[in-house]
This record gives structure tokens, C-alpha cells and sequence, in this order.
């Protein structure tokens, strides 16, 4: 009994300490957020003037200059936030002032001192500063720190920052190897990265589409998904036979996007891709372009065995006007079941729009009184 007794209180004890030290974190996080909205205030009553003429003259042709009075302390980073959130906020001519006047007031040169920190997070937040400062002096440093870190999340602050200070697209070739080396399956954020970059990075990316890597290519595809894929149309046709399913599909995804412009003999081809995730694209970007020419080939695509395929089948013929709709009627009267299934989902569709086209229309038709 005693004994439990003393375990009893034991554990009040520990419980006791652990809310003890949970309050005395609250209340240090606490302290430290009113110092630092008090710093805030102390420097906006300092130097408001200031960055009201800085912001006042960011259109103007003249140069920023720093403040009359020097920054001391915390000072430092206070204002290098509010420079760096207009940075990020503006671009153009604007951007290229706050970056000079950042420079002039030696911010990259102590944010290139942090990145000799032995803190990790003291070399990411040095590394995320200079790439919104767009220090190109600084990407040997980060490269060197990209390949040194450990793989994770991370990794990408440091890469974003080379993205935005790089002014070689060398670089931003050795960042993205690096970044592959680092992370598999990562080429969409990859991707998003390089789009940091004021650089015209194509040259990198048929480079990349036309080597034997899957990962390259994937990152390559990736990427031009936001930057378009002009000129690597050969090139993506023949990746519609890669043996790898994510690369063939999208290779497809960016071929049939401009189908406008794509020969009629490839959209054939994909047509009758034995993958039918293609075929089911391939059908649905040849009813956007509207051509009676293809009513035939989508009559027929109605009878492939994959339901998408037979789906985006009838949907693209009921895109053909009156043309479309009777090769859908028919084939709801006299074609196999599963054609059949297809073409009156399509019409109880396109009857639908319809009504409520006429609805609308009714809503708003205003009758004009004759004179």
C-alpha cells in the first residue's frame, strides 16, 4: 500500500514537472513574440519614412538609396523581410531597384557569411534569403550545399533558390541532375522549380527528351507541360512507344494537346495505340477539333473494348452537330449492346444541353413589341 502510494506520487510529480515546463515554453514563445512585434514597431517608427520613399520610387528612374540613418541589430532582418516581400511581390523594373538596393546595403554578402553555419536550418534560411535576392554569386555555395544534403524535402529550398539566382542554364542543368539523384518520382516539383528561372531553359529539356534516361525524359515531359512542347513533335511520337506507361501517356498528353497542328495520319495512329489510356485521349482531342472527316473513326472507335475509349467516343461525335448525333442514333438502334449503351448516354447528354440552352434562352428572351 505504501508502496503505491509513492508511485502515486511519483507520477503527480513527473506529471506536475511536464505541465511546469510546457508553461515555461508557452510563456518564453509568448515573450519572444511580443519582443518582436515590439522590434517591429520600434523599426517602422525608425525607418517608416524610408521605406515609404522606397516603396514611392520603385517606378521611378532613379536609383534606391539606403537609409540616412545605418541599420543596427535586428534591424537587419526586419527590413531585408519587408524588401524581400516586395521582391516576391512586384516584377520587372521594379524588382531589378529592390534587388540593387539590397545589394548596395550588403544583405547578400551577409547572407553568403550564414551559409558557412554549422546550423542546418541557419544554411536553408540563408539559402532561401539569397535566392529571393537573386545572388548569382551565391549558386557554387548552394550547389555544394545541394549536394552535400541529405535527401527530403529540404533539398528543394535549396534548389529553388539556385533556380532564381542562376544565370546559366548550366546551372540549372547541374541543379535538376542533382535534384535527381536526390529524389525519385519528384519531376513535377522539379519541373515547377525550373520555372523560378528567368532563363530559357528548352535547349536543357530536348536534351533531357532525347536521352536514353527515364528520369530525364519524365522531367523533361514534366516541364513541358508548363513551357509547351514546341519542336520536339517527332520526338514525343516516338515516345508513344516507350515501354514505359507514365512516359508514353504523357509524350501523348503533349502531342494531342495542339492537335489542331498534329497530321492526320498520327492522330490515326494513336487512335489505334494499344494502350488505352491513349486511345481514350486521342478520341476525346479529335472531337474538340469538330471535323466531320473523323465521324467515320469515331464510329468505329465506339467498338473498342475499353469503356473510356467507347465513351469519349460518342461524347466527341455529339461535339459534330447534326452529323454526329445521326451516327449516334444509329448506332443506339442497330449497334452491339455496348456501342449502344455508349451512343444513348451521349444523346440523353447532348438532349439535356440542349433543354437547358432553350431554357436559358427563354429566361432571357425579352419579346420586342411590334410598331
Amino acid at each position: 500500500m505504501h508502496s503505491n502510494l509513492q508511485i502515486a506520487y511519483g507520477f503527480i510529480g513527473v506529471l506536475a514537472g511536464i505541465i511546469l515546463l510546457g508553461l515555461i515554453v508557452l510563456y518564453s514563445l509568448k515573450l519572444r513574440d511580443v519582443r518582436r512585434r515590439r522590434a517591429e514597431e520600434r523599426c517602422s517608427a525608425k525607418h517608416g519614412d524610408w521605406l515609404d520613399y522606397v516603396f514611392a520610387h520603385l517606378d521611378g528612374e532613379d536609383p534606391l538609396y539606403p537609409p540616412p540613418e545605418p541599420l543596427q541589430g535586428a534591424e537587419n532582418r526586419l527590413v531585408l523581410d519587408r524588401l524581400i516581400a516586395w521582391i516576391e511581390q512586384f516584377r520587372g523594373e521594379p524588382r531589378e531597384k529592390l534587388i540593387a538596393l539590397c545589394e548596395r546595403m550588403g544583405f547578400a554578402e551577409r547572407e553568403l557569411k550564414r551559409l558557412d553555419s554549422p546550423l542546418q536550418w541557419v544554411k536553408l534560411d540563408a539559402a532561401y534569403r539569397l535566392g529571393c535576392l537573386r545572388a548569382h554569386e551565391a549558386v557554387p555555395r548552394m550547389l555544394e550545399l545541394l549536394g552535400r544534403m541529405r535527401s527530403g524535402p529540404l533539398v528543394f529550398i535549396v534548389a529553388r533558390a539556385i533556380a532564381k539566382c542562376a544565370r546559366d542554364s548550366g546551372e540549372l542543368r547541374e541543379m535538376a541532375h542533382l535534384l535527381l539523384a536526390h529524389k525519385k518520382e519528384a519531376e513535377p516539383l522539379i519541373a515547377d522549380i525550373l520555372l523560378e528561372s528567368p532563363l530559357d531553359y528548352t535547349a536543357m529539356l530536348q536534351t533531357f527528351l532525347r536521352s536514353g534516361d527515364p528520369e530525364r525524359i519524365r522531367l523533361a515531359l514534366a516541364a513541358m507541360r508548363k513551357v509547351g512542347p514546341a519542336g520536339s513533335g517527332d520526338r514525343l511520337f516516338e515516345l508513344t512507344r516507350s515501354e514505359h506507361a507514365a512516359i508514353r501517356r504523357q509524350a501523348a498528353k503533349l502531342l494531342l494537346r495542339d492537335c489542331a497542328s498534329l497530321a492526320e495520319a498520327r492522330i490515326r495512329r494513336l487512335l489505334g495505340h494499344a494502350d488505352p489510356e491513349i486511345r481514350a485521349e486521342a478520341v476525346q482531342a479529335a472531337g474538340g477539333l469538330r471535323r466531320r472527316e473523323y465521324a467515320g473513326l469515331l464510329r468505329a472507335s465506339m467498338n473498342d473494348p475499353d469503356w473510356q475509349v467507347r465513351m469519349n467516343s460518342a461524347f466527341a461525335l455529339a461535339k459534330l452537330g447534326e452529323e454526329g448525333l445521326a451516327v449516334l442514333r444509329d448506332a443506339a438502334d442497330r449497334g452491339a449492346e455496348a456501342q449502344a449503351e455508349a451512343a444513348r448516354a451521349a444523346l440523353r447528354e447532348s438532349g439535356r444541353r440542349r433543354e437547358a440552352g432553350s431554357l436559358r434562352r427563354g429566361a432571357d428572351w425579352v419579346p420586342v413589341r411590334s410598331v
